[in-house]
């Protein structure tokens, strides 16, 4: 009985270290997570090659740059997630709108958009109209 109470105390302490939030160290591992996808993406575009000669990596250069890109992005969500995670409490108070009312908010913001959109062609049609009249 010992010796496993003393295992748990290993295994709670390796717990407490490893959630404990270090600001510091969770901006490095952010950042070399973000260098490990973006190695894994330049490998499988094509811009950075593996020598075949490289040990190991050299045959399979696709599985290589599919293991960095899949290791990249699990530490990445692992990296950002003590960020994110003082407002996921927050996040469950919001009561959301529901069916017709929020619906009905889409069409109007999209609506909106559209306007928009239609207004500032309108303007930019007229104003290369002017300019070209002035300048030719």
């Amino acid at each position: 009985m010992a010796i496993k109470q003393k295992q748990e105390e290993k295994k709670s302490k390796l717990w407490e270290i490893i959630s404990k939030d270090y600001k510091w160290e969770s901006y490095l591992f952010f950042f070399i997570s973000l260098l490990v996808l973006l190695l894994g993406v330049l490998i499988l575009t094509g811009t950075l090659t593996i020598s075949p000669s490289a040990p190991l990596i050299g045959g399979f250069p696709t599985v290589f740059a599919w293991i960095l890109v899949v290791f990249g992005a699990v530490t990445l969500v692992y990296a950002v997630y003590p960020f994110f995670k003082p407002a996921i409490p927050e996040i469950k108070k919001i009561s959301w709108l529901k069916g017709k009312k929020y619906f009905g908010n889409v069409i109007r913001v999209f609506s909106f958009i559209i306007v928009f959109a239609l207004l500032f062609l309108l303007y930019d049609m007229f104003i290369t109209e002017i300019l070209a009249r002035i300048m030719g």
